[in-house]
């Protein structure tokens, strides 16, 4: 297999080590601040002067086009130590295998979007790995030994994920059809104790007309991943962000915690955007149209004052072996929110089913007991007319 080509640059390079100790520093989540693991020292990140701004779309496009063919990874010197390694062309942060320094490799503006906001970590490791515990014991169905077991062998690393925050005002055509509903009164023939009886029922019935019109939708902050790395089943469930609080990026935000660079560009991430505006727009189209019944037979979406942001958000990610088998999970890294897998005891359903046969068995009985009693009434009145 080819190795990859190896970039030598250590521009841009960002490390932080303690005024005090000369230790490197971290992020502490929760606060505004960086922290020394081993003397304790605070070192506050300045308040930001600037506001989280909307970029036009259309401006951003020519440099969108992302090739990571054309990508190569980095060779960093560590000035703590004075090794060399290399960081991936999709990592910003990195620890020297060596001594541990934390370093922040920048984008180039040229190559890539620069990030121009992030949402700082507000739930600590030790809170996160406890919500998990709480997560894993609240499983129904999964067995009785996996949160001892997964906390104890489970990992858990803290990482900035890039996401595309879209932006828009859609106008779209549409021609479809309403569909009215009206009863009409019809008779039937039932049999009540053996002999015919006519009844009457309400049957329902649709009346279509054709609807044509425009609706306008507006959408703001529309979340798309920008990254291959994290499970975007998972990701798309987490949804109690607190968008307002991203503040402008500063790259101090990131010393300690793994940070991605995106593989799914603007121009991509605008695309699933779209899809993930349709059922919004076809909900209000169906408004639109009123009746009972709508069906959209046609209809063409027009945007505009397309913006978007390009933001770190913090997560939590973690995994473990079970019987054999990887399950993960990711932890919202602001309010704790959990979405992830988690295997299924066998007992527990085979004893759910069971129950379940017995429920089903029980029903059964009395409902032919009951029938059975029925039956006997009404050989004992036919008796007694004769």
């Amino acid at each position: 297999m080819d190795t990859p080509p190896v970039e030598s640059n250590s521009q841009d390079i960002s490390r932080y080590p303690c005024e005090k100790c000369g230790a490197q520093l971290n992020f502490e989540p929760g606060t505004t601040a960086l922290r020394c693991p081993y003397c304790g020292h605070i070192t506050p990140i300045a308040p930001p002067t600037t506001v989280v701004e909307e970029l036009d779309i259309h401006a951003y496009f020519d440099q969108a086009n992302l090739n990571l063919e054309e990508e190569h990874s980095k060779i960093v010197h560590c000035n703590q130590c004075a090794a060399e390694f290399s960081i991936l062309p999709t990592e910003v942060t990195q620890s020297c295998p060596f001594c541990g320094s934390n370093v922040v490799v920048e984008t180039p503006p040229q190559n890539r979007i620069m990030p121009n906001g992030v949402m700082a970590f507000r739930i600590p490791s030790k809170e996160a790995r406890a919500k998990v515990g709480d997560w894993l014991g609240s499983r129904f169905w999964a067995p009785n030994d996996l949160k001892k077991l997964a906390l104890k062998e489970g990992q858990l690393a803290g990482m900035y994920v890039p996401f595309w925050t879209y932006d828009s005002d859609t106008t779209t055509d549409y021609t479809g059809q309403r569909g009215e509903y009206y009863y009409v009164t019809e008779t039937y023939t039932d049999y009540e104790n053996g002999r015919p009886v006519t009844r009457t029922r309400q049957v329902r019935h649709t009346r279509w007309y054709p609807a044509s019109g425009t609706v306008f939708v507006q959408f703001d902050d529309l979340l798309v991943l920008g990254s291959s790395v994290i499970p975007e089943q998972y990701s798309r469930r987490l949804q109690t962000w607190d968008l307002p609080a991203i503040v402008p990026y500063d790259p101090k935000y990131l010393v300690g915690f793994r940070t991605l660079r995106y593989d799914r560009d603007l121009a991509n991430g605008w695309a699933v955007a779209q899809d993930m505006m349709e059922p919004e727009i076809n909900m209000a189209i169906r408004h639109d149209i009123g009746g009972d019944e709508q069906v959209i037979n046609s209809k063409t979406t027009a945007y505009s004052e397309v913006t978007f942001k390009h933001v770190l958000l913090p997560v939590w990610v973690g995994g473990y072996r079970y019987r054999g088998k990887s399950f993960r999970f990711l932890v919202n890294g602001q309010t704790g929110e959990i979405q992830g897998e988690a295997p299924i005891s066998a007992w527990k359903v085979a004893l759910a089913v069971l129950l379940g046969l017995i429920i089903i068995g029980i029903i059964a009985y009395f409902a032919d007991k009951n029938k059975n009693s029925e039956s006997s009434g009404s050989s004992w009145q036919i008796e007694r007319s004769y």
